[in-house]
């Protein structure tokens, strides 16, 4: 960390930041406090308080509470379309479906970005979570798909986003309400054993779905 990212100190000894580092404080503040109580359960005052600043200050950045839950939303978005970047990468383009909900699954792993999505899925109004890399994530799909598969069996554009959404809705759904559906069926929530039971279950539907068109 360098002597500027920390901030200089006056006569005072209190920091002197610069303008951009106060603002990424606040946004850092109000982000922990929304991931932990939600929302609608922190203030600006709540937020300044977190932030060791002047509520006067967060409104300066942010206007009002609905333009700071907007940009807390922002930010948690760029974070996890770059964590998909990065399973990605790593995953030589996820050509298949079941490859693809592995990273799925993995942002999922994440309990704060869970906890503000769903919460962003009820309140439009906000700005939702996890929309504006789907076509990136397609893109990704499709070419890999492309570089394996023969021409004449590579799915089309409509079946793989079909997968997608297929994909993310059951494990977004799962992520949500999986451990009272578990107990419900007189299973054990905290066995890791049925999650991963489930997660092989649907890689395994929505992939036979995928190569399952040209036979239909």
């Amino acid at each position: 960390m360098t002597a500027n990212s920390r901030g200089a100190r006056g006569r005072d000894g209190r920091r002197r930041l610069t303008p951009e580092r106060s603002r990424q404080e606040i946004l850092e503040a109000a982000t922990a406090l929304v991931a932990e109580h939600g929302p609608d359960a922190v203030t600006l005052a709540q937020v300044a308080g977190a932030a060791g600043v002047t509520r006067g200050l967060v409104s300066h950045y942010f206007g009002t509470h609905r333009g700071l839950i907007r940009e807390v939303l922002r930010a948690e978005d760029a974070r996890h379309r770059e964590r998909v970047r990065a399973r990605v990468a790593d995953d030589a383009g996820v050509p298949y479906a079941a490859r693809m909900l592995d990273v799925v699954f993995a942002t999922l792993d994440d309990e704060r970005y869970l906890r503000l999505w769903a919460w962003s899925a009820l309140h439009p109004e906000h700005g939702t979570l996890a929309t504006d890399g789907l076509a990136g994530i397609a893109d990704m799909m499709e070419a890999g798909l492309r570089a394996a598969l023969p021409a004449d069996r590579v799915p089309s554009r409509d079946r793989i986003e079909a997968v997608l959404l297929l994909g993310m809705s059951g494990a977004y759904g799962y992520a949500l309400g999986g451990w009272s559906w578990q107990s419900a069926l007189g299973h054990d929530p905290a066995d890791p054993a049925r999650a991963s039971a489930f997660r092989a279950a649907l890689a395994a539907a929505v992939a036979a779905y995928l190569v399952g068109e040209e036979a239909a």
